[in-house]
């Protein structure tokens, strides 16, 4: 029996229980959240895919007097493959996390609110068939801290809010090594490479909300422990690498009718001093690496880009008795690279800055089963497009249709 259904048949004979204790009291009140869901995809390249994920959610609020509160939030996510033909011995990726969070809330008075906090996570990933959940090269722990403040703005009913948020986390990767390492020094010494992910992050942020508009920044910082820059020479220098990135946004909901809109606007500006290495085939020689014709080239701040995300979700307004409704909207990815240059199907680099576009058409048809459970019919078009053409690996020009079926149990 697979995770999948060994999960979904644990969640499910529990479910009943816990509702059937799930009056919140004047001290406790508990918070369930799952979500079963089961997808496939059809990409116009390569052969379709299916995939089935499970995210369930357990809390408690705990109220110590009028003023103060804990909330606990226990958190388990598993995404996989779906159904698959009879006798598949294809393995697919799977990946599996468990998330610990507790936040405590203090008013201090009608306006301003404070909320500590702490989250833990452990984190699984399997890319292949000879890896177990503890041996994988992905998985990561991460742990740390946070401090948010809430700052309501006016008295009336309109009235708006402002929360400002300091956030630190460490991100360990326990098995991770790195390739161009072993690719150029494959020995004992590279197989003890662990950890060479290990960062820290600190990140600054605030968001507003004011009648029908709401909007927001932050600025996050990632300091590498172990990780250093490839340098001029194509090897790996003293100095540690840090990756920076700024995001701001914004945007209105609105009514027309039976429509409601939330139209948004994201600039994402992501910086990283690490360099990157290309071999243009397996056993190429470095010569002149700043050459970028030749058959090993390197390319400094290759990482670094500059990102537009627009999104248009849509509900249609219904009577809330109603047995069905409906969403949709459209998701907007444009990318481009600061240095990095796109490449030919030969990988060959060409002029220019490499441009990545991902568009993403969708429907939501949700049905209400009862009170307390939802189920979800989801359809979406997506289209990639790219200046690169060097797909050996991973598509960049492609167009897909994914088809999905959720089903969602809260109280």
């Amino acid at each position: 029996m697979s995770i999948f259904r060994i999960l979904s048949v644990l969640v499910l004979s529990a479910a009943p229980a816990f509702a059937a204790g799930a009056e919140p009291s004047g001290l406790f009140t508990p918070y369930f959240n799952m979500s079963l869901s089961e997808g496939v995809g059809l990409p116009s390249q390569g052969n379709f895919f299916s995939g089935g994920g499970i995210d369930t959610r357990l809390g408690l609020l705990t109220k110590f007097s009028g003023s103060s509160s804990l909330f606990a939030l226990y958190n388990l996510r598993y995404a996989g493959p779906g159904f698959q033909p009879q006798d598949a011995r294809q393995f697919q990726e799977r990946s599996l996390d468990h998330n610990f969070n507790a936040e405590y809330r203090l008013k201090l008075d009608e306006r301003l609110t404070l909320r500590p906090g702490g989250a833990y996570t452990m984190g699984y990933r399997r890319l292949g068939a000879n890896e177990t959940w503890d041996s994988g090269l992905y998985n990561v722990n991460t742990k740390g801290g946070q401090l948010a403040a809430d700052y309501r703005i006016g008295w009336f009913e309109d009235a708006g809010l402002l929360t400002a948020q300091v956030l630190y986390r460490q991100l360990r990767f326990p098995n991770y090594t790195d390739l161009l390492r072993e690719f150029e020094g494959s020995g004992a010494s590279s197989e003890l490479g662990a950890g060479l992910e290990d960062q820290n992050l600190t990140q600054f942020s605030a968001r507003v909300e004011w009648r029908d508009y709401f909007g927001g920044i932050s600025r996050s910082q990632m300091g590498y422990i172990n990780q250093t820059v490839i340098g001029s020479d194509g090897q790996y220098s003293g100095a540690k690498q840090g990756d920076s990135s700024l995001t701001v946004d914004g945007g209105i909901r609105r009514k027309i009718g039976r429509l409601s809109l939330a139209p948004s606007l994201g600039l994402t500006f992501f910086r990283s001093d690490q360099a990157f290495l290309r071999y243009k085939f397996f056993g190429a020689a470095p010569t002149d690496i700043s050459n970028p014709s030749a058959d090993v080239t390197l390319i400094e701040n290759a990482y670094s880009y500059n990102e537009l995300a627009l999104s248009i979700p849509i509900q249609i307004s219904a009577d809330p008795d109603a047995e069905w409704t409906v969403s949709g909207g459209l998701n907007l990815t444009a990318r481009q690279y600061s240095d990095r240059p796109p490449r030919d199907a030969q990988n060959n680099f060409q002029s220019g800055r490499q441009r990545n576009l991902l568009t993403k058409l969708y429907a939501v048809f949700r049905r209400r089963l009862n009170e307390a459970a939802t189920m979800d019919l989801t359809y979406a078009f997506i289209v990639a497009a790219s200046n690169n053409h060097f797909e050996t690996y991973l598509p960049y020009n492609y167009t897909a249709h994914s088809f999905g079926i959720a089903y969602n149990l809260a109280f």
